[in-house]
């Protein structure tokens, strides 16, 4: 009996470390999740850094999850609107065009300080109340989309008030807006760091399937991204469905650069 119990733990011991290295060679580091809640939680306990929204989240689960010993960051979209959120209908007379492959939500006009107020004070106000430390900032794209300095100022202001409010802010996309604050000098006063999808892989909106980027737009980020982290910022990326063989590729190319890296099933983050 002593025999077969010391073999029970030995194939017991073996199991768990082969758990173990399974979820550490899941890029652990760091995982999206914006479409799921907090029963979903199971998966993230291979991630030491995670975003998740905000919405599905109360401040008790929060605190569980720091208490775990993670960096929790709360998605909040700064530069356009989703039906899905209780107050859209309040916030209608700042909407602008549609997103485009996204049927259910619109670019707002950022200049308005009705929309400004919401970010700000009453989203960050929330967020803060329940435990959030990091916001991950999407949709400055919207500076692509209505590109004026009124747009530029506008999103400045709203990231420096997060900032000074005391939140670690991660930039979503928005290439243009971040070039253009890495060029002036202000990129670190208003973010800490910047996340980029499809930096090798896309979701093709006309064919409806997970495809490799184009070489010349892979070439565009790497040279975009090389440029944010030597200006001291914290860099991200996220791929969708990248297969075993381009994996490794993106492993050795963010070990090589410092940068972490998040492979998604799908363009829904859940």
């Amino acid at each position: 009996m002593e025999v077969k119990h010391i073999k029970y733990l030995a194939v017991l011991f073996s199991a768990v470390t082969v758990l173990l290295a399974a979820c550490r060679k899941d890029s652990f580091d760091y995982g999206v999740f914006t479409g799921d809640d907090i029963n979903q939680q199971k998966k993230y306990e291979c991630y030491d850094s995670i975003v998740v929204d905000p919405s599905n989240f109360t401040s008790n689960q929060v605190e569980n999850l720091k208490a775990d010993g993670k960096n929790v960051y709360a998605y909040l979209n700064i530069g356009s609107l989703e039906n899905s959120q209780p107050y859209y209908k309040r916030y209608e007379d700042v909407m602008l065009d549609r997103y485009d492959g996204w049927p259910d939500e619109h670019w707002v006009d950022v200049t308005k300080e009705k929309w400004q107020r919401l970010v700000v004070q009453d989203r960050a106000r929330v967020y803060k109340e329940r435990g959030f430390e990091g916001l991950f900032i999407d949709n400055a794209d919207v500076y692509c989309r209505y590109h004026m300095s009124e747009v530029y100022q506008s999103l400045k202001s709203m990231l420096a008030s997060l900032k000074e409010q005391g939140f670690k802010l991660i930039v979503n996309g928005g290439d243009v807006f971040i070039s253009e604050t890495l060029k002036d000098g202000s990129a670190k006063k208003l973010y800490d760091g910047i996340n980029q999808e499809d930096v090798f892989t896309t979701y093709d909106f006309n064919k409806k399937k997970y495809v490799r980027q184009t070489k010349k737009d892979t070439a565009y980020y790497e040279r975009y991204l090389k440029k944010a982290k030597e200006s001291g910022l914290d860099v991200y990326i996220v791929e969708y469905r990248s297969g075993k063989e381009l994996s490794k590729k993106i492993d050795a190319y963010c070990e090589r650069h410092g940068y972490k890296w998040y492979n998604a099933d799908s363009i829904e983050l859940n």
